[in-house]
């Protein structure tokens, strides 16, 4: 039994250390983070080049409202998503709309995006500057 915990405990620790290195610098590597997670996607969102602009335009229409430097200030614990890893970003949002992680919030507003703009979204938070929250 400690034996079938400390595996999943070293896969769980590799794969995450797989998804936290650095893949935000290209969208290649952030498609080659992805298949490395084994997450099963269509072809044509692995293929898919993600857009910053578009995510830029999604995350103020979905996310600014919980994730927005604003709020961030008085809710602690909602995540500060500027300057996370991509690929890390929309594993997280696949798995909310999957019903793999769940939250009421994050579930409706990652049901609503398809993979390509989940892309988008996580593309554009991982080329923003972390928000310094101590001010």
């Amino acid at each position: 039994m400690a034996n079938r915990i400390s595996k999943a405990i070293w896969a769980s620790t590799l794969i995450s250390g797989l998804l936290c290195s650095n893949v935000q610098a290209t969208d290649s590597s952030f498609k080659d983070t992805l298949a490395v997670a084994e997450l099963k996607l269509d072809s044509s969102v692995l293929n898919y080049q993600a857009d910053a602009s578009q995510g830029e335009i999604l995350v103020n229409q979905r996310c600014i409202a919980c994730h927005g430097d604003a709020m961030l200030k008085i809710m602690a614990t909602y995540p500060n998503l500027k300057g996370q890893k991509g690929a890390y970003l929309f594993k997280q949002l696949v798995q909310f709309k999957r019903g793999e992680r769940t939250n009421p919030i994050m579930q409706g507003q990652a049901g609503m995006l398809s993979e390509t703009e989940m892309k988008d979204v996580a593309y554009y938070y991982s080329q923003q500057v972390a928000a310094d929250l101590s001010k």
